[in-house]
């Protein structure tokens, strides 16, 4: 199990039914990152759609292989177990954004974010029956510069990152060779650009506590909406549920809401923000995104309790 998964429930609709006609719909489904990813472009012109959504397809599947702790054959693997005696090693220039990035926000989050907790992670996936010893487990940052990571404590996993800046990739492709009009939906990690309408999409967020409702809409296009939530992976040990979103200072599952939802533009943003922000105190967490432009969040702490910040009744269901 990867440490970060999303979950969001959603409803798309046209909502000038008459417009749907104008562009036909061109799908993929494909299967990358240990979820289910669905691609669609709406155009007219089906030949450049169908050569879009195969290289759709194979920009995932570079990152798969880029970036899968788990697999002995990628270049992330290989990395975390490299048997090199230099004090710094190079490091693969598509996987150095993705560390680069994950650096940039380990240090915007104090730490909170740390994509260095491979050791940790394992412990809770090898271990889905019983508590696992985490009292010896050092969680550690890492240090890289000018294309090389320090050879030390390496236990990198990019499950937080990699499936947003892959979906953020695929979007900005889709745009410059004038798809303006899709949605892509991996995994629950949502990214969309115009309605085929002249109306918006409406994504629908699960109530953590009510599966198969939503407690919101959000509207809007050229978004990005991405959910982290405890409530639908979980272990359950001894009469107690135990979430895989783990909380690098206290080694276990957070438990400060049940989940948290952003909306920016870029998917990968969205991505990393969803679990930050699930990891903070809730009311902390919506000063923090308050201060970063363009980026709107809500929190689920609990039935009576949900948080907003400052700009996001603006994607409110229009």
């Amino acid at each position: 199990m990867k440490q970060y998964m999303k979950y969001i429930m959603i409803l798309l609709t046209c909502l000038i039914v008459s417009g749907c006609s104008k562009k036909e719909e061109y799908s993929k489904n494909m299967f990358y990152m240990d979820t289910y990813i669905n691609v669609k472009i709406f155009t007219n012109n089906g030949k450049k759609a169908k050569e879009a959504l195969d290289k759709a397809d194979k920009i995932y599947n570079k990152y798969q292989n880029l970036s899968n702790a788990y697999d002995e054959n990628s270049t992330l693997y290989k990395l975390n177990h490299n048997q090199s005696n230099e004090e710094y090693i190079e490091v693969d220039k598509d996987l150095y954004k993705l560390l680069k990035l994950g650096d940039q926000w380990y240090k915007k989050s104090n730490g909170l974010f740390n994509i260095n907790m491979g050791n940790l992670l394992s412990v809770w996936k090898d271990n889905p029956k019983e508590l696992p010893n985490v009292d010896d487990i050092t969680v550690y940052p890492f240090e890289i510069k000018d294309g090389l990571i320090k050879n030390e404590n390496l236990y990198l996993d990019l499950g937080a990152i990699t499936k947003g800046y892959a979906t953020e990739e695929v979007g900005n492709y889709l745009e410059s060779i004038g798809f303006d009009y899709y949605l892509i939906n991996a995994g629950g990690n949502i990214k969309v650009g115009k309605n085929a309408t002249r109306g918006y999409y409406n994504i629908g967020v699960e109530n953590p506590e009510k599966k198969g409702n939503n407690y919101t809409v959000i509207s809007g296009n050229d978004i990005s909406v991405v959910t982290s939530g405890g409530y639908e992976r979980f272990y359950e040990i001894n009469g107690k549920k135990y979430h895989h979103i783990i909380d690098p200072n206290t080694k276990y599952p957070a438990n400060n809401s049940l989940s948290t939802t952003v909306v920016t533009k870029n998917s990968s943003l969205a991505d990393i923000l969803s679990t930050t922000l699930f990891l903070m105190e809730p009311t902390d967490a919506i000063k923090f995104v308050n201060k970063i432009d363009d980026v709107e969040a809500i929190i689920y702490v609990n039935e009576d309790k949900i948080l907003k910040s400052k700009g996001f009744n603006k994607y409110e269901q229009k």
